[in-house]
């Protein structure tokens, strides 16, 4: 029997390397991407439409239809990962080439974050006043859904007709978080009640649903006016019917969920909330760091960028027995009464030239893009005004160029308040370029990407990148004057107390007028709505810095290693052309950048004759 086996086994072997030939022979990497992205925007149709994917590289996006954000829709959506974890990791990396295997890793890491989330699943805060399912949904079909012909505009009120049932999802879903005690603190449901109120006290005539839908169909030249009519007539009534009525039960509901909820800011309340913060940082930063780390170095970065601050009000003559009076003393020198010429008219003529003169910073930075970059991107990006029924709860953003071609990037200016004309060339170099739209254009542009990346936005990748474009600008001489260094500098220090107070709040326990009072006194201002932001959005706030600070250490790194041969314009190529990845994968496409280049070249033999 011994012997048999013995004898079998080679031609065992041979069979399984034979089916094992046959399994990668039939295994191909680029339909697993392809179908990745298919089946979730099935899943998913309202990310979709806000990429623009209905058309590009012939997806099909169902633009009749809502995210299901019910408990089984997202049991969907993790299966869906692990579908595709399976799937990704059965392909084996020597049978791929080097920009699939890149491809593969990226997505693999992306849902290996999303998986880790899995057992946090109830703890985020489905409603808060800033970026809640309502406010999606809102910027989804006010924004997003497009408008071009009769069957679109049928497909928006089929839309609108599957509000009660997204809302039924959300109150599902609520319900849950309620019996595990995953409660908003009771501020926070106060905030999005005021929202959800302002949405309703509005009569149909002018809800930003109807308004938003009426001027798209009436700016259509092929349908008729009795169409048009009809089509607005039958938005009021689904509005009045069928919207309204659904947002009632929400409002009602919020009633009896703050009799529940406590004042405690923190996500240390929830059940396993350190761990939860613990991932929520990992998921972010896209790095290993503890919560205490994070909190010493934003402890470190806000002491050197005050000094640098205060040694630039020295030479304006701004006085104080320390920073928080110097900075006090210097805002009082640049308010609207006292420096007037430092703003824009406060009237809608004013809020036009805003605009205008962040659109004429994009142009200005264009034109000297080829000074630091030797790849740049098609889309152009404009600059527009915040919607209005955004700017009690939004701030200044970047909306992508849609991947079909339809819109280029949007860099949107909040102009629900005067903007201070020296703080403007650091805010549109961030969100415009070379930040958000210079980085994402060429991802979304580049023949080394692929359509999943458009999906999954590594925040310590893309909000670093974000960041270090402002201090690029610092160092190219975009900041002109002194105010508008303190503008830059003002900038990062924000971004440095961000790892102060997030840490604050859900590792040291720091209660909601606490994070206030420290961002009072160490960047001059404080508001509720940003302390707010990082109460609902934990870790998000820290990516920033700590991507930043990344993409600085391997820039100088890279620079030391090659010394005379270092070329910013190829090293900045080399790190945005695979798009947004993990910081850690960064840093070793970094490390082999440099090895390639200081690799010692062949000596080719001299063939010539004597």
């Amino acid at each position: 029997m011994v012997r048999i086996i013995f004898f079998c086994l080679p031609i065992t072997l041979m069979m399984l390397s034979e089916n094992r030939e046959q399994i990668m022979m039939n295994y191909n990497i680029e339909k697993v991407f392809e179908d990745f992205v298919r089946d979730f925007i099935q899943l998913t149709p309202e990310t979709g439409a806000e990429l623009g994917l209905d058309g590009y590289k012939g997806l099909k996006v169902p633009q009749d239809r809502l995210d299901d954000i019910s408990v089984v829709g997202m049991d969907r959506i993790y299966d869906l990962y692990k579908k595709y974890t399976k799937r990704l990791s059965d392909s084996v990396p020597y049978r791929l080439t080097s920009s699939q295997r890149v491809n593969r890793d990226i997505l693999l890491k992306a849902l290996d974050y999303e998986l880790q989330g899995e057992k946090y699943r109830y703890h985020t805060y489905l409603i808060n006043p800033g970026f809640s399912f309502h406010n999606k949904l809102t910027t989804l079909m006010t924004e997003h859904h497009k408008i071009r012909n009769v069957k679109d505009a049928q497909d928006y009120i089929a839309r609108l007709r599957l509000y009660p049932a997204k809302i039924d999802q959300a109150l599902e879903q609520l319900a849950v978080r309620e019996e595990k005690k995953l409660i908003p603190p009771v501020f926070i449901i106060e905030d999005f009640q005021w929202v959800v109120d302002e949405f309703l006290k509005n009569p149909d005539t002018i809800c930003v649903l109807y308004v938003s839908f009426k001027d798209r169909i009436d700016a259509l030249p092929d349908i008729n006016q009795k169409t048009k009519t009809e089509l607005c007539a039958e938005v009021r009534k689904t509005i009045n019917d069928i919207v309204c009525p659904a947002y009632r039960r929400l409002a009602d509901y919020l009633d009896t969920l703050k009799i529940k909820a406590d004042d405690r800011a923190g996500v240390w309340k929830l059940s396993d909330g350190d761990e939860y913060y613990r991932y929520c940082l990992r998921y972010h930063t896209t790095t290993e760091m503890t919560p205490e780390a994070i909190h010493q170095l934003g402890l470190k970065e806000v002491k050197r960028i005050q000094d640098e601050i205060a040694g630039l009000f020295k030479t304006l003559g701004v006085k104080g027995k320390n920073y928080a009076e110097m900075m006090a003393n210097y805002q009082a020198t640049t308010t609207d009464s006292a420096a007037p010429e430092l703003y824009y008219p406060d009237n809608e003529e004013g809020r036009l030239q805003t605009v205008a003169g962040y659109q004429a910073l994009i142009d200005s930075m264009a034109v000297r893009l080829p000074e630091m970059f030797s790849v740049l991107p098609k889309a152009r990006v404009r600059a527009e005004r915040v919607p209005l029924f955004k700017e009690a709860t939004a701030g200044t953003y970047y909306q992508p160029a849609k991947l079909d071609g339809s819109a280029p990037g949007i860099f949107y200016a909040n102009l629900g308040y005067r903007h201070f004309k020296p703080a403007m060339p650091c805010l549109t170099y961030h969100e415009a370029i070379p930040g958000h739209h210079l980085q994402i254009a060429i991802e979304q542009e580049s023949p080394d990407t692929r359509s999943f990346k458009n999906l999954f936005f590594f925040t310590g990748f893309g909000e670093g990148w974000a960041l270090y474009a402002e201090r690029l600008a610092q160092e190219y001489g975009f900041y002109k004057d002194a105010r508008s260094r303190i503008g830059y500098l003002k900038s990062e220090l924000f971004r440095a107390i961000r790892l102060v107070l997030d840490t604050g709040l859900h590792y040291k326990r720091w209660t909601r007028d606490q994070a206030l009072q420290y961002m009072r006194e160490n960047n001059g201002s404080a508001w509720s709505g940003e302390i707010d932001r990082y109460i609902c959005w934990p870790g998000q706030a820290c990516a920033y810095k700590i991507g930043e600070l990344k993409f600085v250490e391997l820039r100088e790194k890279a620079r030391a290693a090659l010394v005379g041969k270092f070329d910013l314009r190829d090293f900045h190529a080399e790190i945005l052309k695979r798009g947004s990845l993990p910081l850690a994968m960064l840093e070793q496409i970094v490390d082999d950048y440099i090895k390639e280049r200081t690799k010692p070249r062949p000596i080719t033999p001299d063939v010539r004759k004597d």
